[in-house]
Order: structure tokens, then C-alpha cells, then sequence
């Protein structure tokens, strides 16, 4: 039995030994309202890790209802969808008690986009004879996030991503759609297949569109199977140059935006951090500039709508009266969805974030 059956096999088994008496019966009869134009949604990162408590994850999702959240945004690994599907049923069921969706965020999938936990793809280990390669034939690799990178030019590689979706949906079909998440392969290729397919010499800006073109495929397979289901993407604030206007033209998206954290220039030029330069002079950040031009990106494309995440994670106890101080004026940006961490990983003082968060949201959702 090969990988692909083995995960649908698999997902048929673990779904149909889900009883219906194993639903969760909520006593709370909270309801997420949003009065803003604006939509909000929640990053919920590995709550579960093959743990899920269920009491703990109807606190959580009555917490994200009570600020207004539309969207619960859960990670999904591909050993997810085989060996975690009771998790995921549990925070679908509860997530839709209090009114909100699911969005989906496929991570580290082929090592091709960003999410959690930061492991290494499976499709990628079972398969490399498909791996990117660097100029001196050795593998190519994202050290401290995924591990190994699948090649866009491998049709296996595509061909997963399109498989995993629909397995995914079929699991899941009451999910709004997905967020692919900073995608990891807009570098040179030199592995055998990529020669091929673009050519001994071929310019970094030729691999960016290969990998625009790849993104393309998935969201326009996406959008064919499930046309009312939501596709998003977004960039790193500090993408630039003809990465970010190769990857800003990727289609067909409902949304196009932007990673960042919610302060601007001078707050972040105070800031010191062990992320190599992340967390100062970088320009990963939301005022003064790059906010604004994530949002003129998605504007192009008619009809398309613009996605902030307002990254707090990593954060140290010295960076948190800058994100209280500069939340508002994040929020005041006209941005079609928000999206914050829910309780993510990293942060000193998580309580007193967490509540820093939820007053602001709660004030712009609700006035």
C-alpha cells in the first residue's frame, strides 16, 4: 500500500469508528458577534498535539466568540488527517457552537509553507528522489523550520497537495477554506528537475513565478472542487523586490496579505531579541508603511480582499506595552480580515497579553 492510500485508508477507518454520541454538549450559549465590516479570525496552533482536552477547547473557543472571531484557524499536519482527526472533529464541533468557521492552515506540508508544529514534511521523507537541491548538489533545506523542501517541478509534488486537500475536505467539509502561510519556496531550485523544466541558467526571478505558478495550480484546483471555500496567502512584512510582486499575482485568491507585528518603525528599532534580526531592523511590522502596501497588493486584483496577521508570538515581556499601545491603530488600518494568536508559543507573560488582545479586539468588534 503507497503513502496516498494509506492516509485516505487510514481517515475512512478513524472516521467511521467516531461515534455521534461523542459530541460535545456545550451549556454556554455564547455567540461570536462581530459588527465590524472587518472580519477576525484566531491562529489556534497545535492546541491539541495529540492531546485535546475538550473542556479546554470549549473554553477557548468561547473565549474567541466572546471577542467578536469569526474564523477559528486550526494547523493541520498531514499526519492530521490520519492520527488527529478526533481533535480537529472536536474543535470544528465547538467552534461552530459559539458561530464561528474553520480555516484550515495546511503546515509544513511538502515544506513548501510555514504553520506548526516546525517538522518535517512526510511527504517529503517518503519521497527524495523529489527534493530541492543547492548549487552543489547537496539537499536544499529550511534548518530551523521544516527540514527538507519538496520541487515544485517534481508532478508528485503537486499531485500531493491536491490529494491532501481533498482528503482534508472530505474529513472536514463544513471548514470555509485555507490559509497558506508564508510559502517557503520562493528560492533557487537546483535540483535535476528544475534544470529541466526551466533551463541550466534560469534567473531567480524565473523560480519565483514557477513557484507563483505552483501556488496558482493548488488555489485554482481548490477553487474548482470547492468554489464557495476561501483561499488565502500572505507574505512576511519584509518580503520585497519581485518576490512579493511575483507572489502578490498569484490567483485565484479571496485574499492576499501580510505577517507582521503590530507596531511600527521606532518602537521596533528598540527592540532586541534572539529571532536573527526578527524581532528589530528588519521592518516586520504593520505601521508606517508596510501594512498599507499589503493592502494596495491585494487591491489589485479585483474583488480580491486584504489579510493582516498580527504576529505575537516570540514575544518578551519589554515588547508587550508596545503591542498594547499600537494594537488600536493596527486595527484602525482597512483591512478586510485580522488575525491574531490565540495563546502562542514564546511569549513571557502570556495572560497579560492574552488580555491586552481581547480588550482591543472587543472594543473594535463590538464598540
Amino acid at each position: 500500500m503507497n503513502r496516498r492510500s494509506f492516509l485516505k485508508s487510514s481517515a475512512a477507518v478513524a472516521a467511521a469508528s467516531i461515534p455521534a454520541s461523542t459530541r460535545l454538549a456545550g451549556s454556554t450559549k455564547i455567540k461570536s458577534v462581530n459588527k465590524s465590516s472587518a472580519k477576525v479570525a484566531s491562529y489556534y496552533f497545535r492546541a491539541h498535539m495529540y492531546t485535546c482536552v475538550p473542556k479546554h477547547i470549549r473554553e477557548d473557543m468561547e473565549w474567541m466568540a466572546d471577542k467578536g472571531t469569526d474564523y477559528v484557524c486550526p494547523a493541520v499536519i498531514e499526519q492530521d488527517l490520519f492520527a488527529a482527526q478526533e481533535n480537529l472533529r472536536i474543535i470544528t464541533e465547538e467552534a461552530e457552537r459559539v458561530g464561528m468557521e474553520v480555516l484550515a492552515v495546511p503546515s509544513r506540508w511538502a515544506g513548501l509553507t510555514a504553520g506548526a508544529p516546525k517538522v518535517p514534511s512526510l511527504f517529503s521523507s517518503l519521497n527524495p528522489h523529489a527534493l530541492m537541491q543547492k548549487e552543489n548538489g547537496g539537499i536544499d533545506t529550511n534548518p530551523k523550520a521544516s527540514g527538507v523542501i519538496s520541487s515544485i517541478h517534481a508532478p508528485e509534488t503537486l499531485e500531493f497537495f491536491c490529494e491532501t486537500l481533498s482528503t482534508m475536505y472530505e474529513q472536514h467539509p463544513t471548514w470555509a477554506g485555507i490559509i497558506i502561510d508564508e510559502p517557503k519556496a520562493f528560492r533557487k531550485d537546483y535540483s535535476p528537475l528544475a534544470k529541466k523544466a526551466l533551463g541550466e541558467d534560469a534567473p531567480i526571478e524565473a523560480h519565483y513565478q514557477a513557484f507563483a505558478d505552483f501556488l496558482s495550480k493548488v488555489c485554482a484546483y481548490a477553487k474548482d472542487k470547492w468554489p464557495d471555500k476561501l483561499t488565502i496567502m500572505f507574505q512576511q512584512a519584509h518580503a520585497h523586490g519581485e518576490e512579493l510582486n511575483i507572489s502578490s499575482g498569484v490567483m485565484p485568491l479571496d485574499y492576499f496579505g501580510v505577517d507582521g507585528r503590530p507596531w511600527g518603525k521606532a518602537d521596533d528599532m528598540t527592540m532586541t531579541g534572539t529571532g536573527k534580526g526578527q524581532e528589530k531592523g528588519k521592518g516586520k511590522i504593520l505601521l508606517d508603511g508596510p501594512g498599507q502596501k499589503f493592502i494596495d497588493l491585494a487591491k489589485r486584483e479585483k474583488g480580491r480582499k486584504s489579510f493582516f496577521l498580527m504576529e505575537n508570538h516570540n514575544l518578551q515581556a519589554s515588547m508587550i506595552d508596545a503591542l498594547d499601545r499600537n494594537y488600536p491603530a493596527v486595527l484602525s488600518l482597512p483591512a478586510d480580515m485580522f488575525c491574531y494568536y490565540y495563546y502562542p508559543r514564546n511569549v513571557q507573560e502570556p495572560e497579560r497579553v492574552m488580555e491586552l488582545i481581547g480588550k482591543h479586539l472587543k472594543k473594535f468588534t463590538q464598540g
